[in-house]
């Protein structure tokens, strides 16, 4: 499988998972940012697991290191302890939310991307788009 490939496919359609798609109501806000949250935890989620099935199989080959997958994979979860922790402070509306998960969803997407490409954690890791 091209894992590279198909991260930088998922990546381009990335966006499309967190247009809104039902009108504004009073608590609309809320619900939409629910729904985005568990979108782009079920995205990251996905691609953090096959960046370690990645390691397991080209790990036979002798280029990529399971321990470097592992500690590239630790990398994604602190990623994600972060976001959520910038999730209850934002306020709850789409705009806020959707901003939010996109810059999540692409830097950790491109740190995950590169990785798959090069086999090693990138250098500026995950910075923290959360507003830091």
């Amino acid at each position: 499988m091209n894992y590279p490939k198909m991260l930088g496919m998922a990546l381009v359609l990335f966006p499309a998972f967190l247009f809104p798609v039902s009108p504004i109501h009073a608590d609309q806000g809320q619900l939409d940012c629910a729904n985005m949250r568990r979108a782009i935890l079920q995205l990251v989620g996905d691609w953090a697991r096959e960046m370690l099935f990645a390691s397991q199989e080209m790990g036979r080959d002798g280029w990529l290191d399971g321990n470097v997958a592992r500690s590239a994979f630790k990398d994604v979860q602190i990623a994600v302890m972060h976001f959520d922790y910038a999730y209850e402070d934002v306020p709850k509306t789409r705009a806020a939310c959707r901003d939010l998960a996109f810059r999540f969803g692409m830097e950790v997407g491109t740190y995950i991307e590169e990785f798959m490409a090069t086999g090693t954690r990138p250098p500026k890791g995950i910075q923290g788009a959360m507003g830091r």
